[in-house]
Order: structure tokens, then sequence, then C-alpha cells
């Protein structure tokens, strides 16, 4: 736990300094790294996040999803435990902070899909490594929500996450519960895609 702790640590604060052009340069190779696997595997519903706190920028990417057809789903906090809900939005409608400050779709505005029903998940985090092993913010958010795809990992969604090229690290610690990436793409692409059931899929 520690040594997670200090590649949190470290990892925030690199992201954090990374410049303003090169976020945005970022973004638009990301967005297209993104269209390229949706478009590639048809895939229509995706979840993705907002950007906070120096993550992989993900403007650009939700708008172009929505502008090609794609349903665009964000996380929601439930109102008990750790699971969280995944609610249909469109750019430009509004959002609300849940307990943590975090903007997210209301129930009341916002369609709720199943995570069984999701195609993709773009999912935020701190480090990864060439394994597959995502370092979140240590809440437990993800790991919780897709803890049943440990079980049955031939089931959609699949799991990516964005990053930039530099918090890849040459190997995390692992724990049982800790939520398996089918690939990473960053500014440069695709970074251990797939390791789950796409590679199958292509073989």
């Amino acid at each position: 736990m520690a040594a997670k702790r200090d590649i949190r640590r470290r990892l925030r604060e690199h992201r954090r300094r990374i410049p303003a052009s090169d976020r945005r340069r970022a973004g638009l190779r990301l967005r297209d790294e993104v269209l390229r696997l949706v478009v590639t595997r048809g895939l229509h519903r995706v979840a993705g996040y907002l950007d906070a706190d120096g993550e992989a920028p993900t403007g650009a990417i939700l708008t172009a999803l929505h502008q090609r057809g794609r349903a665009v789903y964000l996380p929601a906090l439930r109102r008990h435990g750790r699971r969280m809900a995944f609610r249909r939005w469109v750019p430009g409608t509004p959002l609300r902070p849940n307990r943590y400050g975090v903007p997210e779709p209301p129930p009341a505005l916002a369609d709720e899909v199943p995570v069984r029903g999701l195609d993709l998940v773009l999912a935020p985090l701190v480090a990864f490594d060439p394994a597959g092993r995502r370092l979140g913010m240590g809440g437990g958010f993800y790991d919780a929500t897709f803890a049943r795809m440990r079980r049955y990992p031939w089931h959609p969604p699949r799991i990516v996450g964005l990053a930039f090229s530099t918090q890849q690290v040459a190997e995390l610690p692992g724990e049982a519960w800790d939520l398996p990436l089918d690939g990473v793409i960053t500014e440069r692409g695709c970074v251990s895609l797939p390791v789950r059931t796409i590679r199958q899929e292509a073989a």
C-alpha cells in the first residue's frame, strides 16, 4: 500500500504539471485513437468521464462520440456503497456535483444503462503498467463497479484506460480486487491493447 501511495503521489503531481498546449494536443490524439477503436469494433454505448486533477483530457473525445451518433454515458455515484451508475449524457446538458464535488448527470434528467449494456468504458487512471494493471485514485469505485468482469471476462464492456504515455510504469503492485484493463490508449497510440477478449476476437 505504501508503494501505491508513493506512485500515486508522484504521478498525480506529474500529470498536473503537463503544459496546457501538450494537453490539448494529447486530447486530439486520444480522440482519434478512441474513434478508431469505436468504429473498427462497431461499438455504440460508450462510458467516459469528465477529466479533472490533470487526468487525460476527454472533452474532444466525448463531443466527437456524440457527433458520430454514439450514446455517451458518465459515471454517477449511488447513494450507498462504491458501485457506480452510468447515465446518458449529451454535451451541454446540465450536471450536478456529487458528494465529492464531481459533476455528474442527475437521475431525473438522464437514462441509466446497466453495466452489461455498455460496449466500452474509458477509465481514468493515475498509472498503468504493460500487464494492464491500473492504479486509480484509491477510492475503489471502478474496481467495485466492474468486479463482475473478473469472474466473467468474456462479457462486455471492454475496459480501456486513458492516460498520457508518461503515466506508464514498469510494474504496479497488484491486488486481487484490482480492475484489469483490456488496454490503454495514450497520445502515442494503444498500449497493451488488447489483453483480454478483444485480442481473441481480432485473432
